[in-house]
């Protein structure tokens, strides 16, 4: 599907009699692969609510936390694990309502308390002080764990925090009709009847500078999971995210350049939602470096893990 098409439709395409196909009841044999080998890498954890959150970590050295974003899962950085795991032990988790993680219908899923939970779960690991990275949705989640450290609310210090591709300003962003419709209770329900989740893994390569430097199977993953464990009914509760980023904009803007936390900044070029200029911006407001992708779009750490780990570690002051 060329950029177009997918702007046409929105994004992913959601129209058409080719999307009316429901969600299948046993996964492809490629994308069980995935899971199952993802799921084997990780454990659970429960939070004082009694939510299980699914984590997985690697390597060893200092701690560094990776806050997935929206509408992916802690998979998102596979790729670039072994290669971070080199320098830190880093610890991927699901977000509730996200991936392998708990997905209870009546639960809150604000930004405010997924950063909470991030606090939380980081305590219950042992992690005391921890480099934080944060990308889409992850991004804000971190910057909210950020006005928390600064509170002394987080439970743990953060040493240095990088953000990566996220509408977190979120009136420069290039939001998409589906992304729109979705923060309707009408479009929500109608995108989860409709649910193909192929069809959405086709047009989730839109946000891609180069769909085939990513294994085709790691997107279409990503679908799949969005579908588990009644992961659709809570679709109309999560992608509300972009209106709580207007909403707590006094917060999450200029925390950013009042903290001593040093912050830095990676972005993929060809993000055609979250543009660079959100990227240029953020470096501005924080005073930190701004690390450019060139060629790269939304998912940098998986469409090139090599540069986006190098980026990272840079910016954590671990690499050259």
């Amino acid at each position: 599907m060329s950029g177009d098409d997918a702007k046409s439709t929105g994004w992913p395409p959601v129209r058409g009699p080719c999307y009316l196909r429901t969600m299948p009841s046993i996964l492809p044999a490629d994308v069980a692969a995935v899971h199952d080998g993802w799921r084997r890498r990780g454990h659970f954890v429960t939070l004082a609510e009694g939510q299980r959150l699914f984590v997985a970590q690697e390597g060893e050295g200092p701690d560094l936390l990776l806050v997935h974003g929206f509408p992916s899962t802690s998979h998102d950085f596979a790729a670039a694990l072994p290669l971070l795991g080199a320098h830190f032990r880093v610890t991927a988790f699901d977000q509730l309502g996200f991936g392998f993680s708990d997905k209870p219908a009546g639960a809150s899923y604000s930004l405010l308390d997924q950063g909470r939970r991030a606090g939380e779960l980081a305590r219950a690991l042992g992690i005391r002080r921890a480099a934080v990275v944060g990308h889409d949705m992850g991004l804000t989640v971190a910057v909210e764990m950020l006005c928390r450290h600064e509170a002394g609310e987080l439970g743990f210090a953060i040493d240095r925090l990088v953000l990566c591709n996220g509408s977190h300003l979120v009136e420069l962003a290039h939001i998409t009709p589906l992304q729109k419709d979705l923060m309707t209770d009408e479009g929500a329900a109608a995108f989860a009847a409709a649910f193909d989740a192929e069809r959405f893994a086709l047009g989730l390569r839109f946000v891609w500078g180069d769909p085939a430097r990513t294994p085709e199977v790691d997107i279409r993953a990503i679908a799949y999971w969005l579908a588990d464990g009644g992961g659709l009914g809570l679709i109309g509760k999560i992608a509300r995210y972009n209106l709580e980023r207007m909403q707590h904009a006094e917060r999450w803007r200029p925390i950013l350049s009042r903290t001593r936390v040093p912050i830095g900044v990676v972005w993929g070029d060809r993000d055609p939602i979250a543009v660079l200029e959100i990227g240029r911006r953020l470096a501005e407001m924080s005073g930190g470096p701004l690390i450019v992708l060139g060629g790269v779009g939304h998912y940098p750490q998986m469409e090139d893990p090599a540069g986006w780990t190098a980026a990272v570690l840079r910016l954590c002051g671990t690499g050259a």
